[in-house]
């Protein structure tokens, strides 16, 4: 099994994404046990199937400090009927699904906690392509299943090398089972219960005690709430050189490391990091609530981008009159008190009609080719249809024979273009007229060869008609 480039330290679990996502009602001392399990078991799953620790290092590791060893022992046992469902959130991009008991057995003899993964489990958490590093001595100052929960997530999306991370938006039946909810009516049906006695306090546990705050957006439906995503960045930053902002990774680029849009657009204009993120991370709500502007029917991450574009607009117009002194405080104010910027809506209407007429133009364009294509398609597809008639008429030149008479009797037009002096093939030969009556009995004579002159065509054809009916 290859495992994690990095290895891990002694205070902390190497965990993978997918098995963070545990489904199912857990307790916070069974979640901190399981991590300290695995942080214990890591280095050996390749290779053993049984691990052991001494219950007083498991005690001190979870800093229970109980004498009554009985609450751990029940602890312990509930892992075993308690299942990891993999990729609720897909976070890996795969389509695989899974469960699995969290151990497979355990045991307590002669002070020694002895336990065991499934093969399929000890696979899965020693191999994650996605993997977050998880401090044991932290986890221990949750005392709220949720709030362990929600931080292991967080931390999943920030990573242990970035500054900024989010989740991706989360339905709410998701976000139910995700935090151990999922069979609890009071919750599942009364949001505002959820949002008061789980969410809130499980955001402000993580920001009193972890190194990076996080924030809630919530996406609506009319008045109800479907999903939610959260937002994370570090509080305990590098001080940063003077006149110049250190890159947050500076071995990637802004698209591979995931910098959200609005904080790169912001940095450019030379606003600090720290700011941008501040920005980022609050939405409308930086903005002083007296000047925020009405909810639009764009999606609150949208609009927000356009607001912030709009003054980052209005900023460089300024700079480019000699008018502005200050431009980070100029840039922070117009964002925060709403500064007009009618200019920027006439703009941006000038740059949706060009683009909209070089979208047009482009659309003409392609279609113009996409027809020629389908026409010299058919051409040829006539052409290969025509040869396969001239070579069935050479060599049963007795079908134009048999057809020919009840053909020329039919129709008396035809019967200008027949020389009664030559054979019916020199005929078919001869005339274009002809041709088109005799096509016929001829393809209805050797039928396999026509269809596979046809079907050389088809694909290509019904393709391009399919791309001239798209760009209608």
């Amino acid at each position: 099994m290859a495992r994690p480039e990095n290895k891990k330290t002694e205070n902390e679990v190497i965990k993978a994404s997918a098995a963070i996502q545990i489904s199912g009602e857990i307790s916070v001392l069974q979640r901190r046990a399981w991590n300290v399990l695995l942080a214990n078991a890591y280095d050996e799953l390749p290779h053993r199937e049984r691990h052991s620790i001494k219950v007083t290092n498991l005690m001190e590791m979870l800093e229970f400090d109980s004498k009554n060893d009985k609450y751990l022992k029940e602890a312990l046992r509930g892992l075993i009927n308690t299942s990891v469902e993999w990729n609720i959130l897909n976070k890996d991009g795969e389509t695989e699904w899974g469960a699995a008991a969290l151990l497979a057995e355990v045991k307590i003899k002669g002070g020694i906690c002895t336990y065991e993964y499934s093969s399929t489990m000890r696979e899965k958490l020693y191999n994650p392509r996605m993997y977050a590093r998880l401090c044991l001595s932290l986890q221990n100052k949750f005392d709220s299943k949720h709030t362990l929960a929600l931080w292991e997530h967080c931390t999943d999306y920030l990573g242990a090398k970035r500054d900024y991370g989010e989740t991706p938006w989360i339905d709410i039946d998701r976000f139910h089972k995700i935090m151990g909810v999922a069979e609890s009516p009071y919750y599942t049906t009364l949001f505002k219960k959820l949002k008061q006695q789980i969410i809130t306090p499980a955001v402000t546990g993580i920001n009193s005690v972890s190194d990076f705050r996080v924030t809630v957006e919530y996406q609506h439906k009319g008045r109800k709430v479907t999903a939610l995503k959260f937002k994370m960045r570090r509080v305990i930053m590098l001080p940063e050189p003077a006149n110049m902002q250190a890159p947050l990774f500076p071995d990637q680029d802004d698209e591979q490391n995931g910098m959200p849009l609005l904080v790169k657009e912001l940095g450019d204009t030379g606003l600090a990091m720290k700011d941008a993120l501040e920005i980022w991370e609050q939405g409308f709500k930086f903005v002083d609530e007296a000047a925020r502007p009405a909810a639009s029917s764009e999606n609150a991450e949208a609009a927000f981008l356009r607001y912030v574009r709009e003054k980052i607009h209005l900023l460089k117009r300024w700079q480019a009159s000699g008018k502005v002194e200050n431009s980070t405080g100029f840039l922070l104010n117009a964002i925060k008190k709403n500064y007009a910027n009618p200019e920027f809506d006439q703009e941006e209407k000038g740059r949706k009609a060009a683009e909209a007429r070089k979208t047009e133009k482009l659309r003409t364009g392609q279609k113009k080719q996409l027809e020629e294509r389908l026409e010299a398609l058919k051409t040829a597809r006539s052409e290969a249809l025509a040869r396969e008639c001239s070579e069935v008429a050479a060599t049963s030149p007795e079908v134009l024979e048999t057809a020919l008479p009840g053909i020329l009797e039919a129709n008396s037009i035809l019967r200008s273009f027949y020389k009664s002096d030559q054979s019916a093939l020199d005929n078919y030969r001869a005339s274009f007229a002809l041709q088109g009556a005799l096509n016929p009995c001829l393809e209805r004579h050797a039928p396999e060869r026509f269809h596979a002159a046809r079907e050389q065509y088809a694909a290509q054809i019904a393709s391009i008609e399919e791309k001239i009916a798209a760009l209608q």
